[in-house]
């Protein structure tokens, strides 16, 4: 669980790191304003768009990185090209640090910390994260003395549009990518259907294991009203022969249902589906219910199998369950992390999902899988009624020949682990 969580904080540095480098370079190409040593870089049209796509990332993660990528790379052009004094360099290179920091600082405060964003907010934080920044750094190149009232207006202008390029920048890609969701519309109608379908799938697959337990009751009802019968108490007898035919008309009911549902989302119906498929439909449905939750969370994934899944919808009900209660366990959790792992060898199927949530107390690892067994309750204290972690448990077992067990660390996070039989997976040689 801990190499998953660390692999999950890699992806994430390795973000801030790429997106340091490109602002710290684009931050070479400038003119000299206002006074020296300060810069008009295109890092300030940059950065904006940066924050705007990657809003699951600390701002002030990415402000610390390119407060030390950027001088660095400015120290260097100064030293080369302009032969600048160790003195100056010194001077421009703080100047630098504390604009980008300032940046940031004031973005987190004003915008990432917000419960609701929206792209108006946005627009007027990065005016005043300019606006202030600029301020910052100019008063520091200037040994603070006082701005003149056209300074002002001058960089305030400035920040104005500076800002509003971005904006617009970051609204057209927004809105290319809007384009590129409504061509995908179909598929994501699709997506829906499977991640519905395999929901329904999975319950009347847990209907036909009850209808063993209503004709138990139904026997039980009847074997009670012989003996009744023998023993002469005609009204008990009444009682018990009334039970057995409530029960057979409930296991009727049953089977009609099992019967209309489970003919439609047959599996004989459907082609096999590729893991990558799988996968994806899996995620997209995922980001959609953390979009709608409006929590901070990364959802990677590493596939390593390429095989093709004829009983898809109970493979998605077994992600889709462990995915959610990945979701539920971060919560509100800033800089929350998801990872799902897919590796194989020559028997089995091995499916990892990995959350930096609040992790599962030690006293209650034995109790998950156990049927009934929920922590999840809705604002009137009722249990929410998911297909839960057993009938999860009992997919694995009896249609893929598999395990799941967990590791979960309070404060750090869990993992959940499932080895599936390769070859009840993919049904190869049946």
């Amino acid at each position: 669980m801990l190499r998953n969580l660390n692999l999950l904080r890699y992806r994430k540095y390795q973000r801030i790191i790429i997106a340091a480098i490109i602002v710290a370079l684009s931050s070479q190409i400038e003119v000299s304003a206002f006074v020296p040593g300060n810069i008009i870089a295109l890092s300030a049209f940059i950065l904006p768009l940066f924050l705007y796509f990657n809003q699951d990332l600390n701002p002030l993660q990415i402000g610390l990185a390119i407060a030390i990528a950027s001088p660095v790379f400015r120290g260097f052009t100064l030293l080369v090209t302009q032969g600048a004094t160790a003195e100056n360099i010194l001077t421009y290179t703080i100047a630098d640090i504390i604009f980008f920091v300032c940046y940031s600082l004031i973005y987190y405060l004003l915008y990432w910390l917000r419960t609701f964003q929206n792209n108006v907010a946005f627009y007027f934080t990065i005016i005043i994260c300019d606006y202030l920044s600029n301020l910052a750094e100019i008063a520091f190149l200037n040994h603070f003395h006082l701005f003149s009232q056209q300074l002002l207006q001058v960089l305030f202008l400035l920040a104005l549009a500076r800002a509003t390029i971005a904006f617009i920048l970051s609204f057209i890609l927004h809105y290319f990518q809007l384009l590129t969701v409504k061509s995908e519309s179909h598929e994501r109608q699709y997506y829906h259907f499977i991640w519905v379908a395999s929901a329904v799938k999975s319950e009347v697959y847990f209907m036909r294991k009850t209808i063993g337990e209503i004709e138990q009751v139904t026997k039980n009802a009847y074997q009670l009203n012989e003996r009744l019968a023998a023993e002469h108490r005609p009204e008990e007898q009444k009682m018990a022969y009334q039970i057995a035919q409530n029960v057979h008309e409930i296991k009727h009911s049953y089977q009609n249902v099992i019967k209309g549902l489970g003919d439609y989302f047959d599996d004989r119906n459907n082609e096999p589906m590729p893991m990558k498929d799988i996968l994806k439909i899996v995620t997209s449905y995922s980001q959609m219910i953390i979009r709608e939750k409006g929590a901070h969370i990364n959802l990677v994934i590493q596939n390593h199998v390429d095989i093709k899944v004829p009983q898809h919808y109970y493979l998605v009900t077994i992600l889709s369950n462990l995915i959610i209660n990945g979701i539920d366990a971060i919560g509100n959790r800033r800089n929350g992390e998801l990872l799902i792992k897919v590796r194989e060898d020559q028997k089995r199927v091995y499916l990892s999902v990995t959350d930096n949530g609040n992790g599962i107390p030690k006293n209650l690892l034995p109790l998950i899988f156990k049927s009934g067994f929920s922590t999840k309750f809705d604002a009137s204290g009722d249990i929410y009624r998911g297909i839960g972690l057993s009938n999860v448990q009992t997919i694995v077992h009896e249609q893929f020949g598999g395990q799941i067990s967990v590791d979960s660390t309070v404060g750090v996070g869990t993992t959940f682990f499932v080895n599936l039989n390769r070859q009840k997976l993919t049904m190869e040689g049946e």
